[in-house]
């Protein structure tokens, strides 16, 4: 095989394995979702105590009955008992992110849906925000990395693998009182 052809069949090899690699992560990765210690109501409430006891957190958007929107509609899924949706956000963060790119808006608020599967098991999934601060430079990937260690922070207590430090939780940067406000009012 000459030279340039080898190339040529080189890159088109190592750009289809390059793909094929983002496609699985972006298939295995993207969506974490982590077994809780607590029930479905507790994990539930946790995630509320958790987040609003976090200065400059909360929730802009209703928490949403996902499971009851699907008995309306009488397309119930098989395995899963019950699910909720809440929507987490910091508008500081928030406003940053959008300042930097608007279209970034159509991604907010972060979501959190906890489910609760045929066999009592219960879950908390989200997207993977670590991994998509990744993909994004300046502004926007250092303030998705701010919000994937307060993910990570948070879900510890609500899934029940450490207790509920509120205190260690309230130690977060301050953020200006009218925003805490705003945002647990919007709850």
């Amino acid at each position: 095989m000459s030279t340039p052809i080898a190339l040529i069949a080189g890159i088109v090899a190592g750009t289809v394995l390059t793909g094929a690699v983002v496609v699985w992560l972006m298939r295995t990765r993207m969506l974490v979702a982590r077994r809780s210690r607590r029930s479905f109501e507790d994990t539930c409430a946790a995630i509320e105590t958790v987040v609003l006891s976090h200065r400059g957190w909360g929730f802009p958007i209703e928490t949403w009955n996902f499971f009851r929107t699907f008995e309306k509609k009488n397309v119930v899924p098989e395995n899963i008992r019950k699910i909720k949706v809440f929507f987490v956000c910091n508008a500081s963060h928030a406003s940053r992110v959008i300042t930097a790119d608007p279209s970034m808006a159509g991604m907010m608020p972060c979501s959190w849906a906890v489910y609760e599967l045929d066999d009592g098991s219960v879950w908390v999934s989200k997207m993977n925000i670590g991994m998509m601060a990744g993909m994004f430079s300046g502004v926007i990937g250092r303030t998705m990395k701010e919000v994937a260690e307060a993910d990570e922070m948070f879900l510890r207590p609500v899934l029940g693998e450490e207790e509920l430090d509120l205190e260690r939780l309230e130690a977060a940067p301050e953020q200006p009182e009218d925003e805490t406000r705003n945002q647990k009012e919007a709850s």
